[in-house]
C-alpha cells in the first residue's frame, strides 16, 4: 500500500506478526520500555516471554510495519471481554515506531491494521492504556491517539500480582498474616465469632 510519508512517498507494509517474529517485537517492546522509563531500564525483555505470548494465538496480535523490508513499527494487542464493552474488545499493549520514521503516518497506519483486526472480530471498542503522567501529557502519543478518534476516559490502576504473591510467600513463610489480630487469634482457637464466620 502507497502511504504519504513526512519525507515524500514510501512504501508502507503491515502485516500480523509470527512466533518466527519473537526477535524483532522483543528488541522494539524493549525499546519502547527503555523509552517510558526515561532511558533508566535497559528494556531487558524475556524472549521466551514473547514466544509464548504470541502463540495464544486466540488471544494475542500484532502487526509490524515495513518500509521495503525494513521493520518501522510494531502494535501489540490482546482480547479482552467486559459487560461495560457489550462483549470481546481489543486493548492496544503496545505501540512502537523506530525514531527516524516517526511522524510519518507508521503509527497511523498500524492503528489503521488494529482497528480492521477488531471490525473483523467484532470487537465493541478498542482501548488503549496511557503511561503515568507527566509522561503522557508530553508524550506526542496523546495526540496521535486523539487524531486517530481515541477519547479519554480517564486513569488506569494496577495491582501487580507476581509482586503481590511473592508478598505473600514471604509472610507466610515468617508466620505473618493480613488478617486482623482479633481473626488471627479466633482462627488460632480453631473459633469463629459470628462477625468473622462467612455464610456458605
Amino acid at each position: 500500500m502507497l502511504v504519504k510519508l513526512g519525507r515524500g512517498y514510501d512504501m508502507v507494509t503491515t502485516r500480523e506478526v509470527s512466533i518466527d517474529d519473537a526477535t524483532t517485537v522483543t528488541h522494539m517492546v524493549a525499546a519502547l520500555l527503555a523509552e517510558l522509563e526515561g532511558g533508566q531500564k535497559q528494556g531487558r525483555l524475556d524472549s521466551q516471554l514473547v514466544v509464548d505470548l504470541l502463540a495464544m494465538k486466540e488471544r494475542v496480535y500484532g502487526f509490524l510495519a515495513f518500509t521495503q523490508a525494513r521493520p518501522v513499527g510494531l502494535i501489540m494487542l490482546s482480547e479482552s471481554a467486559a459487560l461495560f464493552a457489550g462483549g470481546a474488545y481489543g486493548i492496544i499493549t503496545e505501540l512502537y515506531v523506530v525514531p527516524d520514521q516517526r511522524s510519518s503516518g507508521v503509527a497511523m497506519r498500524l492503528i489503521e491494521a488494529a482497528v480492521g483486526l477488531g471490525t473483523a472480530k467484532g470487537w465493541g471498542q478498542l482501548e488503549v492504556g496511557a503511561p503515568r503522567q507527566p509522561i503522557w501529557s508530553r508524550s506526542p502519543n496523546s495526540a496521535l491517539y486523539l487524531k486517530a478518534g481515541f477519547a479519554e476516559i480517564g486513569p488506569r490502576l494496577k495491582l501487580p500480582l507476581h509482586d503481590l504473591a511473592s508478598q505473600r510467600a514471604k509472610r507466610n513463610a515468617a508466620g505473618r498474616s493480613r488478617l486482623n489480630p482479633r481473626r488471627q487469634r479466633a482462627l488460632g482457637r480453631g473459633i469463629l465469632d459470628a462477625s468473622s464466620a462467612k455464610v456458605a
